[in-house]
């Protein structure tokens, strides 16, 4: 199974962050914080313009995770991203994992993650933890 996923795999999506994915996302989650849902506010605050949610860039990397890379064939165990610049309204985000190291013995793998958006910036970067599951 490990043998699948080698160091150097990785898998990118992209996607442009839209006003309605954030409504959509503080509908969810409840995070209506006004540098979230008032651009004048976010402003006023030395911001762009409305800021996107840290865990919604976490939500577009569980994406990437549950479906492509490992996808189907792992579970998740632990996940850290540290965030280094604000996202905004109307932003292209790519997303990129890449395996970093097998855990042979357990059956696992270590995954970096980075956050980026349409100009190369950085906005969060991390890693996760997959176990990977056995074919049936």
């Amino acid at each position: 199974m490990i043998e699948r996923f080698p160091v150097g795999r990785f898998s990118e999506r992209s996607t442009v962050v839209t006003a309605e994915l954030i409504d959509r996302f503080v509908w969810l989650s409840g995070d209506n914080s006004p540098l979230h849902v008032d651009s004048n506010f976010a402003r006023d605050h030395g911001f762009r313009g409305r800021v996107v949610q840290g865990q919604l860039l976490g939500a577009l990397v569980s994406g990437v995770i549950g479906t492509d890379l490992p996808g189907e064939a792992g579970v998740l165990q632990e996940i850290s991203l540290r965030f280094h610049s604000p996202c905004y309204e109307g932003d292209a985000v790519k997303v990129r994992v890449s395996v970093a190291e097998q855990h042979v013995s357990v059956g696992a793998l270590t995954c970096k993650i980075e956050v980026r958006n349409g100009q190369g910036l950085l906005l969060a970067k991390g890693h996760f933890r997959s176990g990977l599951l056995e074919p049936p």
